[in-house]
């Protein structure tokens, strides 16, 4: 998570007037950007997009590319818009490999990030298994400060600390996997890292910040062709509240779902997907907030979710075999 603030050292005398411009100024543009990080994402189709924050999830469930696209607050400008691409490749003698890209905008804002999964599995019992995992790539962030509604047109030196930058990411994870449930610890990052270099008069302590992830599920048979499967997500973030997500849906036949959801930070939403016969999988949701936060926040965020099986899905009682003819190849 992303916590902005940005300390004002002392400025000389003849200064004054320019320094409350360049306050004013600054207070528009890093409080809107804080209201909009406050609003912590919540993923509905969360299963497909685990490994972004734990890497112990590449490839569980077999080769496959997904796709999901969130766009929050519909119609409201500079609102958050999230892009993610993640490859499972198969696995080859317990390890899985994975490749993550996602990009992230809001207000001035555009991040891409890209990681690669590094996966290996551990067998403990017939039809358990233990995953640990490492994460390492990076995080590209483009700031256009051009796009800022400027009250003044003069030059303003406190800008000059906001500069596109790179971070190298390195995370780890682990998830514990039985034949009806799953549960999992990750860190994206392990290291926080300072956004922007100081200058001469100016001293930033924006800085991204390394979190927990953690997340469990567990599927329910109700009856022979209808499960259950809720999902918790938690998330602990530095110098913010911390973040519960919990969704459940009911899936017939391994074809249909439809589910609903909600979160701590007053969001809730419903939300649905269909599976061809070939395990292609198409979803949609839609979120909403509840709560006092409703009568200003109005708009709805929409969510799309593509997944395309690139083979068989591994189910839980398959591993072993799958493991004794990885070894005899």
């Amino acid at each position: 998570m992303i916590e902005i603030k940005l300390s004002i050292f002392k400025l000389t005398k003849s200064n004054k007037v320019y320094k409350r411009k360049i306050v004013l100024i600054l207070t528009i543009f890093f409080g809107f950007i804080s209201t909009i990080v406050g609003q912590e994402i919540s993923i509905l189709f969360n299963k497909t997009t685990f490994s972004l924050f734990n890497p112990s999830f590449s490839g569980v469930d077999g080769r496959m590319l997904s796709f999901n696209s969130r766009s929050q607050w519909d119609g409201v400008e500079g609102a958050p818009r999230i892009n993610s691409l993640i490859l499972h490749l198969p696995r080859k003698k317990n390890v899985n490999l994975g490749l993550a890209v996602q990009n992230d905008r809001v207000f001035i804002e555009n991040r891409t990030f890209v990681s690669l999964d590094y996966n290996y599995r551990l067998q403990l019992n017939n039809n358990r298994f233990l995953y640990l995992g490492i994460k390492a790539g990076g995080n590209f962030n483009n700031i256009d400060i051009n796009d800022i509604d400027r009250i003044y047109t003069d030059y303003n030196p406190a800008l000059s600390a906001v500069k596109n930058y790179f971070t190298p990411v390195l995370g780890v994870g682990f998830h514990y996997r039985a034949p009806n449930y799953f549960f999992g610890i990750g860190m994206p990052t392990l290291f926080q890292s300072e956004r922007f270099d100081d200058t001469q008069d100016w001293k930033t302590s924006a800085v991204d910040y390394s979190y927990v992830h953690f997340t469990a599920g567990i599927n329910l048979k109700v009856q022979e062709n209808l499960s259950l499967n809720p999902v918790v997500v938690y998330r602990s973030l530095p110098n913010m509240p911390n973040h519960f997500v919990g969704t459940a849906d009911f899936v017939y036949k391994e074809r249909f779902s439809i589910g609903g959801g909600f979160s701590n930070n007053d969001n809730a939403a419903v939300y649905f997907s269909i599976k061809t016969k070939g395990g292609f999988e198409l979803g949609y949701g839609y979120e909403f907030t509840q709560g006092e936060i409703s009568d200003v926040i109005t708009n709805p965020t929409h969510e799309i979710m593509i997944k395309v099986p690139l083979g068989k899905k591994i189910q839980p009682e398959e591993e072993t075999k799958s493991d004794q003819e990885n070894n005899e190849q």
